[in-house]
């Protein structure tokens, strides 16, 4: 099984940077009782947040908690490079973008790079996303 690594902008990345660690949502968020989620996440960003590339992976494909501590993350100040590993396919990819990712291992995608009408699916949002996209009312020309 070949795995391909593509970049936000859906091209294949020939060299990828390799995540100095890689986080698994379910043991970092847990179930918040004995910590805030958000405690738990500005620690980890202070501690690690100079790491220039992190990996989440997705055990599942129907497990969104990857999605959830990307967006956390990046409201934590993280900005290095953000890796979805594990069980991905192009159908999250929008998704993924929306909330920060940068880089996704896609295995055996049969594509040899993620079209545009698949990474962008909509001409505008009804709010705005860690990727710098904004609401429709908040964009300057809706003024």
């Amino acid at each position: 099984m070949s795995e391909i690594v593509f970049d936000r902008e859906g091209l294949p990345v020939e060299q990828p940077v390799t995540p100095e660690t890689v986080l698994d949502p379910a043991s970092l968020l847990g179930n918040g009782l004995e910590e805030p989620t958000s405690r738990k996440v500005t620690r980890w960003v202070s501690e690690h947040g100079q790491l220039p590339a992190v990996a989440i992976h997705f055990a599942k494909f129907t497990d969104g908690r990857g999605l959830s501590l990307a967006a956390r993350l990046r409201e934590a100040g993280y900005k290095g490079e953000l890796h979805a590993t594990g069980d991905i396919s192009q159908d999250l990819v929008f998704q993924l973008r929306r909330v920060g990712f940068t880089h996704f291992h896609l295995s055996d995608p049969g594509v040899t790079r993620i079209e545009r009408h698949v990474l962008e699916p909509f001409g505008g949002y009804y709010q705005a996303a860690q990727d710098g996209s904004l609401a429709h009312w908040q964009r300057r020309e809706a003024i």
